[in-house]
This record gives structure tokens, C-alpha cells and sequence, in this order.
């Protein structure tokens, strides 16, 4: 089935990220027997953090063929690879140093020059590497703001009009800082759309987005429709406590 949203509710954050880490690996499995390799979108924030720890135990590494495995980001502070806020550094604090994957299969977000630079650089090297003009991801793992943001996507930011850019940078006013993101068409021509939800901080908003209320304004991450693939919303009980 395609173009499903997939709602599963769990005991809390380690059951969920358990449940993730065993649904990553699986299609990890799936994808490479399919076709040979497997495309994944990383996301930061404090959610993932657990899952990444997860696979890069040996419990779950063993069962993922690393060498056929490439990592993207979905977004990135406009920050050294080396700053504490650095996307890419807590993904590599907590999964890259320890797993067997070969460098060339890790595409962080490029931080040099200018945001606007980086975002075009980014873009260029998903082309690259896709080899063709549709880019398709198989995995792509999103989270939510309290505000509804999902990646660097801001209510009211410029880049959610983004139509033919995949990458894009984008000023954040909040964070009073800049950002480099996946656009909307990029995410929603991905295969499998992973949100991880945990938090009674974040059951109002995700309420607010599993609603389907015509009428008002969308909300980022409610702008996450994938065309052909399929949405799996994954959440903790306390972030499902208004649904």
C-alpha cells in the first residue's frame, strides 16, 4: 500500500526507539535486496539520539550491510561540523564513530562559504550521486517543533513556497540563526517518511496535525504528503496523550 499514513503509539521513548531501530533495519534489509543499496535522510534534534545509539550496537549493526548504506542529512544548522549544535556532529558522536561505514557513503551538509553556497553544493551532490533528476530516498526521518516545524521548515519561512530547489537555505527568526533544509517536494518523493514523536511538550501540536481540520492554515509538518509513499507517524504515549 502507498501513499498510507501509519499512526503506532509506544510505551515510551526507548520502546520507540527499539521499534524504529528494528523498522530501520528492516528496510535496510528489504531496499538492498531489492535493488543494492539503501538511501537514508538523517534528522537532529534530541529524538533520534537514542536510535542512532541503538544501530550502532552490535545487536543491530550485524544485521545492517553498512557498505551499501548512504547517509544525508534532512537538514543542518549553518554551523562547524565540530559545534556542539552541529546536526552532523551527534550523528557521528553517536552512530558514525562507531560503525563500520565507508566514509564515501557520508554526505553531510556542507558548512563552508555562505548558506545560500552550501544548500547549492548540497544539491549538487544529490544529483550526483542519484544519478538522475528525481531523488528519492528510502528512509527519511523527520521530527516536529511545538510550533509545527519539521527539518528547518518554519511556519511562515520562505522556503515551504520552494517548488523546484530540493535544498534550500533558510533563515530561522526564532533561532535568529541560518539553516540549510530539504524542500517540501524532496521530502514528499521520498519512499518511507518516519516521524519520531516523544513528549507530553509535543501532544498538542501533533494533535493539531493528525486532525485534518480544513480550513486553517497548514502547518509545516501537516505539508509532509508523500506522492507515492507512505507516512509512519511513531510516538511515545505521553506525545499521543491528545489523539
Amino acid at each position: 500500500m502507498k501513499n498510507d499514513r501509519l499512526i503506532s503509539t509506544w510505551k515510551d521513548p526507548e520502546a520507540l526507539s527499539i521499534a524504529a531501530a528494528l523498522f530501520f533495519v528492516m528496510e535496510c534489509q528489504r531496499c538492498i535486496a531489492e535493488k543494492g543499496w539503501f538511501a537514508v535522510a538523517l534528522s537532529g534534534g534530541s529524538t533520534p539520539k537514542r536510535l542512532y545509539q541503538l544501530l550502532a550496537t552490535k545487536e543491530y549493526s550485524r544485521n545492517i550491510p553498512w557498505e551499501k548504506v548512504f547517509l544525508f542529512w534532512s537538514d543542518e544548522r549553518f554551523v562547524a561540523h565540530t559545534d556542539a549544535d552541529s546536526n552532523y556532529r551527534m550523528v557521528k558522536e553517536n552512530l558514525l564513530d562507531h560503525i563500520p561505514i565507508p566514509g564515501e557513503n557520508i554526505f553531510p551538509v556542507p558548512v563552508s562559504g555562505t548558506a545560500k553556497e552550501g544548500a547549492a553544493q548540497y544539491e549538487r551532490s544529490l544529483r550526483k550521486f542519484f544519478k538522475k533528476e528525481k531523488v528519492v530516498f528510502d528512509w527519511l526521518l523527520l521530527g516536529i517543533g511545538e510550533e509545527g516545524h519539521t527539518a528547518s521548515l518554519f511556519p511562515g519561512t520562505v522556503i515551504l513556497k520552494e517548488k523546484k530547489k530540493l535544498i534550500k537555505e533558510v533563515w530561522v527568526e526564532q533561532k535568529q540563526s541560518w539553516r540549510i533544509s530539504f524542500t517540501l517536494p524532496l521530502i514528499n518523493d521520498a519512499v518511507a517518511v518516519v516521524f519520531l514523536v516523544t513528549g507530553k511538550e509535543k501532544a498538542a501540536v501533533l494533535s493539531t496535525i493528525l486532525a485534518k481540520k480544513k480550513g486553517k492554515p497548514l502547518l509545516p509538518a501537516q505539508m509532509v504528503r508523500p506522492g507515492k509513499g507512505n507516512i509512519y507517524w511513531m510516538m511515545d504515549e505521553e506525545a499521543a496523550t491528545k489523539i
